[in-house]
């Protein structure tokens, strides 16, 4: 089988999920429709693990006792978030879709083309409580609605962060308190940490294409064109090949040939362990991993993700999830409720427990504002990370690219990026990609119609 035939087909699989959900539902019931005069229970499914998982089942509990009698919330776990799309599918064709529904950033192209969610903007634009300013603007951009307002309610957000070991960039004679702000500078360091104290210098995730992603971005690049799906078009391709986009690259392939950089290959958690046992002395991935990084919160120093651009436009995208109030099947009393549950999740007191619990970043900027906002906020290196937050400029290319084929072209990135650490031509190698993505996506596009 040719390698263009498998393309073909690994993004056909990818979109037959959502051909499905465009063609073989019909509106109905899922379960007896509630009434607006009785109780609701809704259901919820959801990709939590660990302590998010518990604080999450904390949180869902709290809002049982203080809907009591009026709405209760049954929450399960679906497995990871792949899990949850292929049994949200497989759900559709049953008629027993949840009511509420997690599902991470990248799949955010995939559910707005599903057309089987109502958008948040449905209910706030009848709500003269809710206030649409609350929302960092990179995370209201990220998730906003084709009609305007946003499609899902973001709940948990992280961006990309840059963290330094102190011990070893001071070993190297360098001042963690002034941290490197461009990629060139991150290099340099990267070089005289290695260079002094034998330790690898940097490293970055090298699990999928995400780091590349937000180098474009901290460059003022789109990564998908045209407009990074966030104009009137769908996405068709991508574009690895900009002058900025080829200049971060070569500095990473440097960096990762002459033994600098530590490739952590897929395993993430070896990068961040190898980072807080001093084997690495810069470390570039998500906020989300500064309390596995840096248990004691004194050993590091976390700043903004460096620029590859001084751009007017440069900005990193937010990952994490949001949450989707499904419609066909669900009657007016539950999608109201489902309402009220996420406007729960999104209050200011809900966020700062949320991110003190977890790590993501409060997505309701008055958290900021709360007893245990505060608390968190006196801690330097989370402060720098709200601040990169609502620092982040709402331009096109720090809205991160959205196209249902996400999943599908970033296995294709990372593994011609993976050829370039091993010494490939950068810009052919990236034009490569770049044809084969725009197979898959073409491939995608024609199954979704």
């Amino acid at each position: 089988m040719s390698v263009r035939k498998r393309t073909l087909l690994a993004a056909t699989a990818g979109a037959a999920m959502l051909f499905a959900l465009s063609g073989c539902a019909a509106p109905g019931s899922d379960a007896d429709p509630a009434t607006a005069s009785g109780p609701v229970t809704l259901t919820f499914w959801h990709a939590m693990t660990g302590p998010a998982a518990t604080e999450l089942d904390t949180l869902v509990s709290q809002f049982n006792a203080q809907e009591a009698g009026k709405i209760t919330v049954d929450a399960s776990f679906q497995g990871s978030y792949a899990d949850v799309q292929t049994k949200y599918t497989a759900a559709v064709q049953s008629n027993s879709t949840p009511d509420v529904l997690m599902m991470n950033d990248i799949s955010t192209g995939f559910m707005v083309d599903s057309k089987k969610t109502v958008p948040l903007s449905t209910f706030t634009d009848k709500d003269s409580s809710f206030d649409a300013d609350s929302f960092p603007p990179i995370v209201s951009s990220y998730y906003a609605a084709a009609s305007g307002g946003l499609a899902a309610m973001p709940f948990s957000v992280s961006q990309p962060v840059l963290y330094l070991n102190r011990s070893l960039v001071t070993q190297a004679g360098l001042n963690p308190d002034t941290p490197p702000t461009t990629l060139a500078e991150v290099a340099d360091w990267a070089e005289k940490i290695h260079a002094s104290t034998g330790a690898y210098g940097m490293t970055m995730n090298m699990s999928d294409s995400w780091m590349l992603e937000e180098m474009s971005a901290s460059g003022g690049e789109n990564f998908c064109t045209p407009e990074n799906g966030r104009g009137s078009d769908k996405v068709t391709g991508l574009d690895l090949t900009t002058p900025t986009q080829v200049a971060f690259m070569g500095q990473l392939q440097k960096l990762f040939s002459d033994g600098t950089a530590l490739n952590p290959g897929t395993d993430n958690s070896a990068m961040v362990s190898a980072f807080a046992s001093n084997k690495v002395g810069i470390m570039l991935t998500s906020s989300g991993a500064y309390t596995t990084a840096d248990p004691s919160k004194t050993a590091s120093k976390v700043s903004a993700f460096p620029k590859t651009s001084n751009s007017k436009d440069a900005g990193v995208v937010v990952g994490g999830n949001a949450l989707w109030i499904s419609g066909d099947g669900h009657s007016e009393a539950q999608q109201q409720a489902a309402y009220e549950f996420l406007t729960y999740l999104h209050s200011a007191d809900v966020q700062a427990e949320w991110s003190s619990a977890t790590g993501y970043l409060a997505s309701n900027t008055g958290a900021a504002d709360t007893t245990a906002g505060k608390q968190s906020l006196s801690d330097p290196n989370v402060a720098a990370m709200a601040d990169q937050l609502a620092n982040t400029p709402a331009s096109q290319a720090a809205a991160g690219c959205r196209t249902g084929a996400f999943p599908t072209v970033r296995a294709t990135v990372i593994g011609a990026f993976n050829q370039i650490v091993e010494g490939a031509d950068v810009t052919s190698t990236m034009k490569d990609a770049e044809s084969k993505a725009a197979d898959q996506i073409a491939a995608y596009n024609t199954a979704a119609g």
